[in-house]
């Protein structure tokens, strides 16, 4: 026989559904500057996904992936650096944009590590992503439920 462990209360939906944002000008802009950051930027193999990051200040800083034999890094964190590395300290949005094969632009979702990153410099950074074949924006803490840095 098999116990409740939730002693009758009613269990919350996890995670949570979330808050979905509606895409302004300025992210159809970031959309655009991780779109031609890769295009101008595609090497087969190497760099084929772009990000932009909207820095507190409204400057929008680019990254490239960078992809060798044994180790890949993400084209967020290096837009990250790029703008740290530009003295920005608050970030108010980040997406990224792929241009496999020389395809057409699409965005992409963060993965794993990335959601772990843009939520340890910010958990209300808007992040633009793809679900169920739609593009969306919410709160990097709607993304990442439970983050490392508020264990």
């Amino acid at each position: 026989m098999r116990r409740r462990r939730d002693n009758g209360k009613r269990r919350e939906r996890f995670p949570p559904p979330m808050d979905y944002q509606p895409l302004t000008k300025d992210d159809e802009d970031l959309i655009d500057a991780a779109t031609e950051v890769i295009r101008e930027n595609y090497v087969r193999g190497k760099h084929h996904v772009g990000a932009a990051v909207r820095g507190a200040s409204g400057r929008i800083f680019r990254g490239v992936h960078l992809e060798s034999s044994g180790i890949d890094t993400c084209a967020e964190p290096v837009a990250f650096g790029t703008a740290a590395a530009n003295g920005e300290r608050g970030f108010q949005a980040v997406v990224a944009v792929t241009l496999n094969d020389g395809r057409e632009p699409r965005i992409l979702s963060p993965c794993g590590v990335c959601r772990e990153l843009i939520t340890f410099y910010g958990p209300d950074i808007e992040v633009i992503f793809v679900e169920d074949g739609e593009v969306r924006k919410a709160r990097a803490r709607d993304l990442l439920p439970g983050p490392y840095a508020d264990s």
